[in-house]
C-alpha cells in the first residue's frame, strides 16, 4: 500500500516534470536561437539534475520500474514480485496493471527464490539466533509413520503463518544444504527457520534467525469511518497495524504436534476455528427445564463416543434454575478427536473446546479448532454436530469467534455500537428487560478492555481484574447477552458505581 501510494506520487511527479518541460520548449520556440537556446538547455539540465537527485520510488504502472525491481535480489522484492503488472513468467499472460492484486489480498507463492548468504546469517549485527530441539517419542507411541511426515506437518504450520519454503536449488547455490540430511528451510525475510531431523538423538532441531532491523517496531494506528446499518450513520474506528509479525511460540506448537499430551492448542497459536452455541429452551416450568437437561446429557454421551480412545470420561455439570442468577462457565475444557477413518491414513485431528458447565439459562459454547486437518474433514465434523443436536432437540447455531474475545474491535468491518448508561437503576432495568422482554439469552461473562471505549469513558470508574493485572493488561468482567436469532450480541461493562457501557 505504501509503495503503491509512493508510486502514484512518482507518477504525479513525472507528469509535473513533463508539463515543465513543455513550458520550457514553448518559451524557446518564441525566442531567437543562440544564447536563448543555451540558456534553455542550461535550465533543462538544471531541472533534470534536481529531479534526478530525488529518491527513486516505485511506480507499479510503469514497466521500466517493474523490470528494475524484479532485477534486484532482495527478499521483499522477490516475495511480492508476482503482484506486479507482468511479474514472473507464469504471470505474463496479460499486460497492464494487475487490478486484482489492488482490490483483494495477493496470495503468496509456496516458495521464495531468495536466501541470505550464510555469512550474513551468522553476523550478529544483522541476525540473532535461537535454537531448540523437539525430542520425538518412539514410533510405537506416535501417530506419525516416520520423521518425514512429522517434518512436513511442522513445515505446513509455518507456511500457514506466511513463511515460504526455500528450494534446495537456492540453498545449494550458497552451499548451505546437505542432501543426506532431512531438512526444510523457510523464510519470511526478517525471520528464517531451518528444521532438520537428527537421527542420532531422534529429534528435530530448529534454528531460528531473527533480523535485527525488525526489532522494536512501533505499531501504526489507522483511523477510518465505517457505515453502521444499525445506527444509520458513520462510526469512527481505529485499527493498529505492524509491519512485522508478532512473536510466535513455535516451541510449544512443535511439542504439541510431536505428541506432547500435556499441552493443547492455545490462543497464541493463531489457529483456525469455528464456534457454535447451544441456545437453552425457553421453558416456563420445571418439566421444561428437566427436558432440556435430558437433551443436553445426550450430547455429553455423544462427546464421550467422539473423543479419541484412551481418554478420560467427559462430565459436564448441569446447573438448574433454582439458583438466583445464571452461573458463568468456570472455564474451558477440551478433548481430541481423531479424524482418521483407518490407522493407516495420515494422522489428522481436531480439538473440541466447550464450557465446563451447563446452566439451563445460559448458552453453551462449543468451538472446533485444528492445526493438522484438511477443511473437508472439519466441515464433516461441523455437519455431524449439527445433525446430532437436531436429533436431540437442541438448538445449535454458529456464531463468530470474535464474539467471545476480550477485544471488541477485532473485526475491522463489524464495529460495535457503544452506548454509555450513567444511571445504575436504568442499567438494572435494561439488563432485566433483555431476558424478559427482548428475547436475549445470557451468553456468559467475558473479559473486556474498557480502554477500547476511550470516547465515552468520562464519568466511569472500572475496577481492573486481578488476573489481568498479572498479565499487564486492563480487562474488566463484562456480561454478554445473545439474541435468540443469533444475530445480535450485547455486552455490558459495569463500573464500580453500577453504571455501564
Amino acid at each position: 500500500s505504501a509503495e503503491f501510494e509512493q508510486g502514484l506520487g512518482d507518477r504525479r511527479s513525472s507528469f509535473a516534470h513533463g508539463s515543465s518541460k513543455n513550458q520550457i520548449t514553448a518559451e524557446s520556440s518564441s525566442k531567437t536561437p543562440g544564447n536563448s537556446m543555451s540558456r534553455n538547455k542550461s535550465k533543462r539540465h538544471s531541472y533534470q539534475h534536481r529531479y534526478r537527485r530525488k529518491v527513486w520510488v516505485l511506480n507499479p504502472f510503469r514497466q521500466e520500474d517493474e523490470d528494475e525491481v524484479l532485477a534486484k535480489r532482495t527478499h521483499n522484492r522477490r516475495r511480492w514480485s508476482h503482484v506486479f503488472p507482468l511479474g514472473e513468467a507464469e504471470f505474463k499472460k496479460h499486460a497492464g496493471p494487475n487490478w486484482k492484486s489492488l482490490c483483494q489480498p495477493a496470495i503468496l507463492p509456496m516458495t521464495i527464490d531468495f536466501h541470505p548468504d550464510p555469512s550474513e546469517l551468522q553476523d550478529q549485527d544483522k541476525f540473532r539466533i535461537k535454537q531448540y530441539s523437539v525430542t520425538l517419542p518412539s514410533m510405537n507411541e506416535t501417530n506419525y509413520k516416520d520423521a518425514t511426515e512429522l517434518l512436513d506437518d511442522l513445515m505446513v504450520q509455518r507456511v500457514r503463518q506466511d513463511f515460504q519454503l526455500v528450494p534446495r536449488s537456492i540453498l545449494s547455490a550458497h552451499r548451505e544444504t546437505d542432501n543426506t540430511v532431512l531438512s526444510r528451510t523457510l523464510s519470511m525475510g526478517h525471520k528464517i527457520q531451518k528444521l532438520s531431523y537428527n537421527s542420532t538423538s531422534d529429534s528435530v532441531d530448529v534454528v531460528q534467525y531473527y533480523a535485527n532491523f525488525a526489532e522494536n517496531e512501533s505499531p501504526q494506528s489507522y483511523r477510518y469511518l465505517l457505515w453502521s446499518a444499525l445506527r444509520q450513520d458513520y462510526v469512527s474506528v481505529v485499527q493498529t497495524f505492524t509491519k512485522y509479525t508478532s512473536p510466535y511460540k513455535w516451541n510449544e506448537l512443535d511439542m504439541l504436534l510431536s505428541g506432547d499430551t500435556i499441552s493443547s492448542i492455545s490462543e497464541d497459536m493463531r489457529h483456525p476455528r469455528i464456534s457454535f452455541v447451544i441456545l437453552p429452551d425457553p421453558f416456563t416450568d420445571q418439566n421444561g427445564e428437566s427436558g432440556y437437561s435430558s437433551k443436553f446429557q445426550r450430547l455429553v454421551e455423544y462427546f464421550n463416543k467422539l473423543q479419541s480412545k484412551g481418554s478420560g470420561t467427559i462430565n459436564i455439570e448441569t446447573v438448574m434454575k433454582s439458583d438466583k442468577a445464571p452461573k458463568a462457565s468456570k472455564g474451558k475444557r477440551s478433548f481430541i478427536v481423531d479424524l482418521r477413518r483407518r490407522n493407516s491414513d495420515k494422522y489428522e485431528w481436531c480439538e473440541i473446546v466447550h464450557d465446563s458447565n451447563c446452566d439451563t439459562r445460559r448458552t453453551f459454547r462449543i468451538t472446533i479448532q485444528w492445526l493438522v486437518a484438511i477443511g473437508s474433514k472439519i466441515d464433516q465434523q461441523a455437519q455431524l454436530l449439527h445433525r446430532r443436536c437436531a436429533q436431540y432437540g437442541l438448538n445449535l447455531i454458529r456464531v463468530p469467534n470474535y464474539s467471545s474475545l476480550r477485544l471488541s474491535f477485532m473485526n475491522p468491518y463489524a464495529v460495535p455500537i457503544t452506548i454509555p448508561v450513567r444511571d445504575k437503576s436504568c442499567v438494572n432495568s435494561l439488563e432485566e428487560a433483555l431476558s424478559n422482554d427482548f428475547d436475549f439469552v445470557y451468553d456468559d461473562c467475558h473479559m473486556a478492555d474498557p480502554n477500547e471505549l476511550v470516547d465515552c469513558l468520562d464519568g466511569f470508574d472500572f475496577i481492573v481484574n486481578r488476573w489481568s493485572m498479572n498479565k499487564r493488561k486492563k480487562f474488566v468482567p463484562a456480561k454478554q447477552y445473545l439474541h435468540r436469532t443469533g444475530t445480535l450480541f450485547i455486552r455490558l461493562l459495569r463500573d464500580a458505581q453500577g453504571k455501564a457501557i
